[in-house]
């Protein structure tokens, strides 16, 4: 009974320096990582924006909108980015941009959601969560990351991302946001950090009584962790936990269209510096929500951006209302570029970064989700069959697992597929049912 008291008092000691440690410090596993900080290891965010990218032409020709690179041939280096796609141009030498993709029937409208990063049949867990689980980052509890930048604001919950038949809610406050990862002020964070070193005295001393008290089978059954546990003590005794450059942000009311720069931009810096600071390696971003009613102002004062993709109010602010999602992609891109990688830290975040940007529908007009518009960006740790330095397209329908009306023109490889291709390449697989072989050509390590 004492034993168990002791072990008790003891995990009850250890959580506290957890828990004391800030979450901008990386936790415990920062220390432990040290002896491996120059190993690579992947951060994928996934950036999804609503209504569509104008996949078709503002008179309605399928297929022949503002977003796919007109190329000359299915798989080059030699295109020229359209309207939508060309907000993008600064980060071409690093993006693999996809065609020949589709999201369970095509069809569907505005309820695309619920299938835009799960499985076809809209049952399992969508990939980000997936892949939070397979490649956490140093604080479990944020180990896949959801962002909300005016998603939902209405109180109309169509967000992407799925924890098996369990819908997410993002934060939808940037200032939030940053609170839940980062924790407390600078000078509480510093008054932790002394606390902890008082603390660490109490585990030692447990950890010794335990080694004293314990014998036999039972002994050499705890011997292990008591060795690496006592090995955290010494490491936490000798590191001073580094606190990640403090975020200046202010709170803007998240309902107002006036601020709706100021708290997307907010969000970018969050989930940069939780990315640079280790603390997750996977990031959702989901922009707005389907058929969302927040004006853009830099777009149109009168016009939602629902109603701008339907094209009711002429072609200007259909094009702009596009634009201006893309836009918000590079300007994320941007964000991680400020930041040295927590790996490798003479490299650049962006080197181990795989960002994935696509909506949960191809075109908001006819509200069908075939020919989905993708472009997948960054270095990804040198994994992503981007080219040689001018950026690549390619499409994938020669690789098709659906074909639409008996029409050849219509073929088109599941999204599932696509994730499927992206968690091997991570090192994992998902749990979906039908058809999740790769789709070859995208990743280095996926054949």
């Amino acid at each position: 009974m004492d034993i168990l008291k002791s072990r008790r008092r003891f995990l009850m000691q250890l959580a506290a320096a957890g828990t004391l440690l800030p979450l901008s410090s990386s936790g415990f596993a920062q220390f432990l990582l040290q002896g491996e900080r120059q190993v690579p290891r992947l951060k994928v965010v996934f950036f999804i924006v609503p209504d569509g990218l104008a996949v078709d032409s503002y008179n309605g020709g399928y297929g022949d909108g503002l977003w796919f690179p007109r190329a000359v041939s299915d798989d080059t280096t030699n295109f020229e980015l359209n309207a939508v796609s060309q907000e993008l141009a600064a980060y071409r030498d690093q993006s693999l941009y996809l065609q020949g993709i589709i999201v369970a029937s095509g069809q569907g409208g505005h309820g695309a959601w619920n299938y835009a990063l799960r499985d076809n049949k809209g049952q399992m867990s969508s990939i980000d969560k997936i892949l939070g689980d397979a490649m956490p980052g140093t604080q479990p509890i944020h180990r896949s990351l959801f962002a909300g930048p005016h998603a939902g604001i209405d109180d109309t919950p169509w967000y992407v991302s799925w924890d098996e038949s369990r819908i997410r809610t993002p934060q939808q406050n940037p200032v939030r946001l940053y609170e839940s990862v980062f924790g407390a002020t600078s000078r509480e964070v510093r008054n932790r950090q002394t606390r902890n070193a008082h603390v660490l005295d109490l585990i030692r001393a447990d950890i010794a009584e335990l080694r004293g008290r314990l014998g036999g089978a039972q002994r050499e059954k705890l011997v292990t962790h008591l060795d690496a546990l006592e090995q955290l003590a010494n490491d936490l005794e000798e590191a001073v936990p580094s606190v990640c450059e403090p975020l200046s942000l202010e709170d803007h009311p998240i309902k107002s269209a006036q601020y709706r720069n100021q708290v997307q931009a907010g969000h970018h810096k969050v989930v940069a510096a939780a990315l640079s600071c280790g603390v997750t390696r996977v990031a959702t971003v989901q922009v707005g929500r389907s058929a969302e009613s927040l004006n853009i102002l830099d777009v149109s004062a009168s016009t939602n951006p629902h109603d701008c993709a339907h094209r009711y109010a002429g072609e200007e602010v259909w094009r702009g209302s596009r634009q201006w999602y893309t836009r918000q992609v590079k300007l994320f891109m941007d964000e991680l570029a400020r930041y040295s990688d927590p790996d490798v830290p003479g490299d650049n975040l962006l080197k181990h970064t795989l960002v994935v940007f696509t909506s949960e529908m191809a075109d908001g007009a006819p509200e069908h989700m075939m020919n989905m518009p993708m472009v997948l960006m960054g270095g990804a740790s040198g994994l992503l069959r981007n080219g040689s330095g001018n950026g690549r397209y390619f499409s994938i329908k020669s690789q098709w697992d659906r074909e639409l009306y008996s029409d050849a023109k219509l073929r088109f490889v599941d999204m599932q597929r696509i994730w499927s291709t992206i968690a091997l390449a991570a090192g994992t697989s998902v749990p979906y049912a039908g058809n999740v072989s790769p789709v070859t050509g995208i990743f280095t390590n996926v054949t």
